[in-house]
């Protein structure tokens, strides 16, 4: 309560009364008590010379700690008391004329003096009031003071506040901490837009231009602390308005959004690994729903994007493969978290059913539960064509492989059959293996498709040492591989003779090796004719008997190329020709 500029009594007085309200019957019962005890001690003590002068200060009183109804009851029933204190039963009217103006003179007065002190007391009352109201204003404004400087200093935004200059005047505690800001006074009155880099700092003076204007914006940019650690922001400036509504100063808002940011690039280079990767990566509900698939895995199976949406795992897959998908994968990866194998796609615009390289994942909460699969499929058509291949390869090459050994096993015996000494069986022997070894390097070194035959005549004579005095001549030819060892074995064994017996054993002599190919009539088949002369050689005589070179010339080639092999002995010099349908056998490059 406020302090009275009266005595102290009377405000000891006051507040008493406004600290305890009475009720109004016992207001009235205190302003009687108080009026008797003032007549008892008048009439003991006092003369009846002032028959209502004690009754003021009595009705002050009333009036200042009861208010204003027991104050004039309290002047009415003091006014009656004091008359019947000095009447006179022997007056007509028991007082006299000047005692009844006197009683009137005296009411009024007392009414007044305790409307008076009742208007005081009222007054006091509603100074209390407004002492209380004020004290629980200033309580409630500490209060959210106190309020507002914890949510600042507890905030983990920057709050700043600038002036028109854009200069720095407040930045909350919380906003000091993110900052890493040591001594707010040293960065006082600096220029707000300094403190951001490149971009940042022209939208911040953007910023602080709209918010002079009464506008409010935000912008992302990027500013490094006091401390020099750089972060991200997302920042929301608005006018602070005075009481006519113009800007006094400007808020300005930062949240540090780096850890969201650096998710975000993160994600982004993860959306771009998915959306460039050549894999099928795709993300289902647990019910099966599809509801992320990227470019590649559309193109895989042929489905248009815009419905995707209405597909589930399950229509992937032809029907067989589905319900091995439902009723083994998948329980799979929800008990083991994972699941890898070869199974079938289908095509669903064409219905190709593709195999794929199936890798099927758990896709968990952050809490971790589990919320769907995710899968990096691998089109695997390739690679069961290169196992296809790889196949078709082994199975080729032990084909060849045992002809091959068939070819060395009918040399072998037939050399060691016609030989008497072991010494020379070997010799033929290593040497008709060194001839079907540089066939067998022609057809490798055409992975076994075709061999040429100017290439095989070439690598065959080459261990002989005199291809130089072998004149060849003929259009281009490929043969079958098969026919290549057979051929091969003929031409060593023709130079081989021709060394040791025929033109190639003198210095004069020479072989003309020719062939061509002819065209019959419409629907026949091109032959090819080759044939093997020895010129200047020594004087040819007949063998008396067949040995296996002429054996394996003649039947051999007969077999093979299905035609006709035959040598003859003039005695000019040896001649082998050789007729058979190229169709069969090679064909002539073009």
């Amino acid at each position: 309560m406020p302090r009275s500029k009266t005595i102290p009594a009377i405000d000891r007085l006051l507040s008493r009364s406004l600290q305890y309200r009475l009720s109004q019957p016992l207001r009235f019962v205190v302003a009687t008590a108080a009026v008797l005890v003032v007549a008892l001690f008048r009439a003991f003590v006092v003369t009846s010379i002032l028959p209502w002068l004690l009754f003021v200060p009595a009705i002050l009183a009333i009036g200042l700690m009861l208010g204003r109804v027991p104050s004039v009851y309290a002047c009415v029933l003091a006014t009656a008391v004091a008359a019947i204190s000095i009447a006179n039963p022997d007056q007509p009217y028991w007082l006299t004329d000047v005692q009844w103006v006197a009683s009137l003179i005296f009411l009024a007065i007392s009414v007044g003096v305790g409307m008076l002190a009742a208007e005081l007391h009222a007054a006091f009352a509603r100074a209390q009031s407004l002492t209380l109201e004020k004290d629980d204003a200033l309580a409630r404004l500490s209060d959210r003071e106190s309020f507002l400087s914890s949510v600042l200093a507890s905030s983990t935004d920057c709050i700043k506040i600038l002036d028109l200059d854009a200069r720095l005047t407040f930045m909350s505690e919380g906003g000091q901490k993110i900052m890493e800001v040591s001594d707010f006074n040293a960065i006082a009155g600096c220029p707000w837009p300094d403190f951001w880099q490149g971009r940042g700092n022209v939208e911040a003076r953007a910023a602080v231009a709209a918010a002079k204007a009464g506008e409010s914006s935000s912008f992302v940019g990027n500013a490094s602390t006091m401390a020099g650690t750089p972060k991200w922001w997302h920042v929301a400036v608005s006018p602070v308005r005075g009481p006519d509504g113009a800007p006094t100063g400007i808020l300005s808002v930062s949240r540090d959004i780096t850890a969201i940011r650096e998710a975000q690039e993160e994600s982004s280079r993860l959306q771009r690994v998915v959306e460039n990767s050549t894999d099928f990566i795709g993300l289902a509900s647990m019910d099966g729903t599809v509801f992320s698939l990227n470019d590649a895995g559309l193109d895989l199976v042929g489905l248009d994007r815009s419905a995707l949406n209405a597909v589930v795992i399950a229509d992937f897959f032809p029907p067989e493969e589905a319900e091995i998908v439902e009723a083994q994968v998948l329980p799979a990866v929800q008990n083991e978290g994972n699941w890898s194998g070869e199974r079938l796609f289908r095509h669903f615009r064409t219905g190709e059913l593709i195999p794929v390289l199936y890798t099927v994942f758990s896709v968990f909460d952050t809490d971790g539960t589990q919320i769907g699969y995710g899968t990096v499929t691998r089109d695997n058509r390739e690679r069961h064509k290169a196992r296809e291949q790889q196949q078709l390869l082994n199975d080729e090459l032990s084909h060849r492989l045992k002809n091959v050994l068939a070819v060395v096993q009918s040399v072998a015996a037939q050399t060691l059959r016609q030989s008497t000494d072991l010494s020379a069986a070997n010799d033929a022997l290593a040497a008709r293996l060194t001839a079907l070894a540089q066939a067998t390097d022609v057809l490798t070194a055409k992975s076994w498709a075709a061999a040429d035959l100017h290439e095989i005549i070439r690598r065959t004579l080459a261990p002989h040492g005199f291809s130089d005095r072998i004149r060849m001549q003929g259009p281009a030819i490929v043969l079958d591989p098969q026919i290549t060892l057979a051929f091969g074995l003929a031409l060593h064994e023709l130079a081989t003779n021709a060394g040791k017996y025929g033109a190639m054993s003198t210095d004069a002599g020479h072989v003309d090796l020719t062939w061509n190919v002819t065209h019959g009539s419409i629907g026949e088949k091109p032959r090819f004719r080759l044939i093997w002369q020895e010129v200047d050689g020594p004087i040819v005589r007949p063998p008396t008997r067949q040995g296996f070179g002429q054996r394996m010339i003649e039947r051999s080639l007969r077999s093979y190329f299905k035609g006709t092999a035959k040598l003859d002995f003039p005695s000019s010099g040896l001649v082998f020709t050789l007729d058979a349908p190229l169709g069969d056998n090679g064909k002539v490059c073009e």
